[in-house]
């Protein structure tokens, strides 16, 4: 792989005397200790099968993510405190991400993106023995098909969002012959290599019967059917956001995402918090008194009248008033801000989001990762960009628009345009700390996350030293080239 022109060289190890560009993979990640002893045990491997998804989900809602940065940087969220580079990503205007190993909040990128490759190699190493003919079997069941058909399903969204994070990511599955001769693949195909795992999963599941014990994903027993569900609706995600503007979302494939989603999710992926293992931080986080708030983006997109930025002068506007009645049931106005006036006003916000039934105090409680609204907004959107504005007309006037919002419908002769800006409407306000990214991607495939906003995170520095490859970044109005940098966004005209 060489590195594109637009890629901006910070740093280069006084070390390297390297001279190819490609990137192999980091053997940390595939050194494991007793790996031969614990998959030759089949007992074992259903053990490591059980994890798999506890160790996605954990990755993809801990405070060492890039999830809080995103959602800053795509405005749906505001926050003025440094913690997980929050305060460095919403800078106005954009600065430079600060991929260096010594940079304070580092470990945020690289632990993330070292605990997604972990996941995806156990994955791997599960579905290498079971190809290789390994039966697993618990109580006189075979459960070889729904172990299978999980750590592909784990295959899939852990690539997936490799996909949707980096640049660059690696695809390797069990099928590969060597990994540490692989070089990353850029970010569409590892997405679509992503799916066909997905796809592989679909079809194990379609072609037996089977239930996913309930700690797998704590809380709920997934039986074959839903799992495929679940893998579907993942699926029309990774197709729908892969984009990094809005050249490339025209290009994705709507006749795909519809046939997806066509066949997904009958009722929200939750994940139950337990306080013991179980816990998301993002949750607590972002809805912590005194921390994150909604961004103000969001409240003028339900009062036009309210200020899409706080005033740079610091007076706090009045409450908003919408005819959304969600503006009263999801989020709850605060006059107090204790954030820090010298790192911007444009980080205040009187709105905390206080939709969900968590408990701050105890870490319990249901956390959704995929709800059904989503799909049903794939399906609209899919409808729309493939004409046929009436059915996805019907989905927007059947969802929480008028039934938790109270808002009048659209008009059945609503335009494409029109549609479209519904769909986001409901996008923004109803997908809330749901799935990771969600905003960050819907933004940014839209051309709309503020100039010099990166556009997706390079391979982390400590990955790229221990290869000897010349660091590099991403972000910063200097570099605004629509391809790794935002060069559109969003603030309405004065």
């Amino acid at each position: 792989m060489k590195i594109s022109k637009n890629i901006i060289i910070v740093a280069i190890l006084a070390t390297i005397g390297f001279a190819s560009c490609s990137k192999d993979l980091n053997v940390e990640y595939l050194n494991k200790p007793n790996t031969e002893k614990v998959l030759g045990n089949p007992d074992d491997v259903y053990s490591l099968a059980q994890g798999l998804y506890y160790n996605w989900f954990m990755a993809m809602n801990s405070s060492w993510s890039p999830r809080m940065g995103m959602w800053i940087t795509s405005d749906q969220g505001t926050c003025s405190w440094a913690n997980s580079a929050m305060y460095d990503l919403s800078k106005q205007p954009r600065i430079p991400f600060n991929n260096t190993t010594s940079y304070t909040y580092a470990y945020v990128f690289e632990d993330y993106y070292e605990l997604m490759f972990g996941t995806l190699t156990t994955a791997n190493d599960i579905l290498g023995v079971i190809n290789d003919s390994m039966v697993i079997e618990n109580d006189n069941v075979d459960n070889t098909p729904m172990v299978q058909a999980f750590s592909y399903f784990i295959q899939g969204i852990t690539m997936g969002y490799l996909g949707l994070v980096y640049d660059e990511a690696y695809i390797i599955t069990e099928n590969t012959e060597d990994p540490l001769l692989v070089t990353t693949s850029p970010y569409k195909d590892v997405v679509y290599a992503a799916i066909e795992s997905l796809d592989k999963a679909i079809e194990i599941c379609n072609n037996n019967t089977f239930t996913v014990p309930n700690n797998w994903i704590n809380g709920y027993a997934y039986s074959s059917d839903e799992i495929a569900r679940l893998a579907s609706s993942m699926a029309a995600r990774l197709l729908a956001e892969w984009p990094r503007n809005a050249a490339e979302n025209d290009q994705i494939e709507w006749s795909k995402v519809l046939a997806y989603a066509n066949n997904g999710v009958q009722h929200d992926l939750v994940t139950v918090m337990d306080d013991v293992n179980w816990r998301s931080y993002f949750r607590r986080y972002t809805v912590q008194p005194g921390w994150a708030r909604i961004d103000c983006r969001i409240i003028n997109l339900m009062d036009e009248r309210y200020p899409w930025m706080f005033p740079e002068d610091g007076t706090p506007p009045p409450p908003a008033q919408s005819d959304d009645k969600r503006l009263e049931t999801d989020f709850t106005f605060n006059s107090v801000n204790n954030m820090k006036p010298e790192r911007g006003y444009y980080n205040f916000s009187n709105y905390e989001y206080t939709r969900y039934p968590y408990a701050i105090s105890t870490w319990e409680g249901p956390v959704i990762d995929y709800s059904m609204i989503e799909n049903d907004l794939l399906m609209a959107e899919a409808y729309a960009n493939l004409g046929d504005l009436s059915q996805a007309i019907d989905i927007i006037n059947n969802g929480p628009r008028t039934v938790r919002g109270h808002l009048s419908p659209i008009s059945a002769g609503s335009d494409k345009e029109k549609v479209l800006e519904a769909i986001f409407y409901e996008r923004d306000v109803e997908l809330i700390q749901t799935g990771f990214g969600l905003s960050f991607f819907d933004m940014r495939r839209r051309d709309m996350l503020q100039p010099g906003s990166l556009l997706h995170f390079p391979i982390p520095a400590k990955e790229l030293m221990v290869m000897q490859m010349p660091l590099y970044t991403f972000g910063g109005v200097a570099n605004e080239d629509g391809i790794n940098t935002s060069n559109g966004g969003w603030f309405p005209t004065k």
